[in-house]
C-alpha cells in the first residue's frame, strides 16, 4: 500500500514534511516525496493529515488475569488501538502478578500479534517488596522492564540490589514513587479541596519524598531509572536537578496531570480519583514546564480501568484510576499543541519515540526504511467530544466525558495492517 501526501512527523530524526510512505509485507520500503503508484498497489490519499511514528504507551494496566470484569487484555488492546497506540506496556499488578514466566507467557498469548505488546514484570515476588523476581528468566521470555507499580519498593536496600541487577541486564526499573506511610487512607490531594469536602488528603510530599530517596539510590550506583506518573512540583524540581547532575533518570506524566487539578473535583465524584491524586494549579504548571524543558520525557496514559459500578461509588470507597487510552492523544493535542505550550514534534516525541527509546523497543517510535510499519494517522484539527459510553475499554466512565477536544487519531497502522478509528 502507498500512503500519499501526508504531513510526516518523525521525532526520531526531527523530520517534518510532506511525504509518501510505501508499505510492503508490513515493512516500510520507501519514504520520500512523489512516489509513483505501482500496478495493483492500494493507495490512500492523506492530504492534510499527519502521519507519525505509532504511539507507544509505556504505562498501562490491562487487569487480566484476575480482574477481567474491569478490563481484559483483548478489550484493553482494542481501546489502545482506538487511541492510536501501536505498542503498549502493561504493568504487573494483576492476580496472579506477572512475576513469573507462566503468567508472563499467558499475557503474551492472550495479546497475540494484534499490537506491539511489551509486558512490564514485577520487581518483587507478589509485589510484596520482599524478594526479587527471577530477572534473567523473565527477560529471556520477553520482559520489557520491571515495576511494582501500584506499590512502591520501600526497602531501599532491596531497591538498590534490584536496580544493580536489572541494569546489568540492560533493563530499567519503573518507579511508583510513593511513601505509603504518608499516603495511607487518603482520597485526594491534601489541601483546600480535601478540607472543604472533609476528605483525608494525600500530601504532595508523599511523592517527592520517595523521589528524593530513590534518586540517592540511583546516584549511589550510577543506575538507570524511570519515574512513573510524576505529578508534583517538588518531584519535578528534584528530577530536573538530578538530570543536570548527570544522573541517568527519565520521567513520565499522564494527561490528567496537565489537564485537571483538585479544583475539578466536585460532589465527591470518584471519576476524578487517581493515584497520584490530582494536585494544584501550581503543580499542573510545573508539569507543563517539565514537559517543555525535557525534565519529563514521556506522556503515558496510566490507563487504569475499573468497573462502572466501582467508579460510581463515593470517592471514599471507589478505587483509584481512570480509563486513558482513548483520550490521551486528544488531551495532549488540545492542551499542549493547540495552546502553544509544546510543538507538535515535541508532543509526539513524548508519545512515541521517547518511550520506545527508553525501553529499547525495536520497530516502534520511528519511521524508517526497513522498519515495521507502525504508524498513527492524525487529524490535528478535528473537533470532537468525548463520549465515554462508546469507549472500546470496559471502563466506560471518565472525568473527560463530554469534554470537547481538538485533534484525534484517525487510523492506527500496526505492522502494515490498518485499523480505522471509530469503525
Amino acid at each position: 500500500m502507498l500512503l500519499k501526501n501526508a504531513i510526516v512527523i518523525n521525532p526520531a530524526d526531527n523530520f517534518e514534511g510532506i511525504s509518501d510512505i510505501r508499505i510492503e509485507n508490513g515493512i516500510i520500503t520507501d519514504f520520500s516525496q512523489n512516489l509513483k503508484v505501482k500496478t495493483g498497489e492500494e493507495t490512500i490519499d492523506l492530504t492534510g493529515k499527519i502521519i507519525t511514528a505509532g504511539l507507544v504507551d509505556m504505562h498501562c494496566h490491562l487487569r487480566e488475569p484476575g480482574f477481567n470484569a474491569k478490563e481484559t487484555i483483548k478489550t484493553g488492546i482494542a481501546s489502545a488501538i482506538e487511541g492510536g497506540y501501536t505498542a503498549i506496556c502493561p504493568m504487573a499488578n494483576t492476580n496472579p502478578a506477572v512475576d513469573n514466566v507462566t503468567t508472563l507467557i499467558y499475557t503474551k498469548n492472550q495479546a497475540g500479534e494484534q499490537i506491539g505488546f511489551y509486558p512490564i514484570c514485577a520487581v518483587t515476588k507478589g509485589l510484596n517488596g520482599e524478594k526479587l523476581v527471577n530477572v534473567s528468566e523473565l527477560i529471556a521470555n520477553g520482559a520489557a522492564a520491571f515495576s511494582d507499580d501500584g506499590k512502591p519498593v520501600e526497602n531501599m536496600r532491596l531497591l538498590r540490589e534490584a536496580l544493580k541487577y536489572i541494569n546489568s541486564h540492560d533493563k530499567i526499573i519503573i518507579s511508583h514513587s510513593e511513601d505509603f506511610s504518608l499516603a495511607s487512607g487518603g482520597d485526594i490531594n491534601e489541601g483546600k479541596i480535601s478540607t472543604r469536602l472533609g476528605l483525608k488528603g494525600i500530601p504532595s510530599i508523599t511523592e517527592s519524598l520517595a523521589v528524593a530517596r530513590e534518586l540517592e539510590v540511583v546516584r549511589s550506583i550510577n543506575g538507570r531509572y524511570h519515574f512513573a506518573h510524576i505529578s508534583a512540583k517538588r518531584s519535578i524540581e528534584l528530577i530536573r536537578q538530578a538530570k543536570k547532575e548527570g544522573l541517568r533518570v527519565t520521567a513520565e506524566t499522564a494527561p490528567h496531570y496537565f489537564t485537571l487539578t483538585e479544583e475539578d473535583i466536585v460532589d465527591y465524584d470518584a471519576r476524578y480519583k487517581v493515584n497520584p491524586p490530582l494536585r494544584t494549579k501550581e503543580d499542573l504548571d510545573a508539569v507543563i514546564l517539565g514537559l517543555q524543558d525535557g525534565t519529563i520525557d514521556v506522556i503515558a496514559t496510566d490507563h487504569a480501568p475499573h468497573t462502572v459500578s466501582e467508579k460510581q461509588k463515593s470517592i471514599q470507597n471507589a478505587p483509584m484510576g481512570i480509563s486513558g487510552f482513548e483520550t490521551s492523544l486528544g488531551l495532549a493535542l488540545t492542551n499542549l499543541v493547540h495552546t502553544g505550550k509544546l510543538s507538535l514534534m515535541e508532543t509526539l516525541g513524548k508519545l512515541s519515540y521517547n518511550p520506545a527509546k527508553i525501553l529499547n523497543i525495536e520497530n516502534q517510535g520511528i519511521i524508517k526504511k526497513g522498519v515495521k510499519a507502525n504508524l498513527t494517522v492524525i487529524d490535528l484539527n478535528e473537533e470532537w467530544r468525548v463520549d465515554a459510553k462508546n469507549f472500546k475499554s470496559k471502563c466506560r466512565i471518565s472525568p473527560f466525558d463530554g469534554m470537547k477536544l481538538k485533534g484525534r487519531a484517525k487510523m492506527t497502522i500496526i505492522n502494515g495492517k490498518i485499523y480505522n478509528i471509530g469503525k
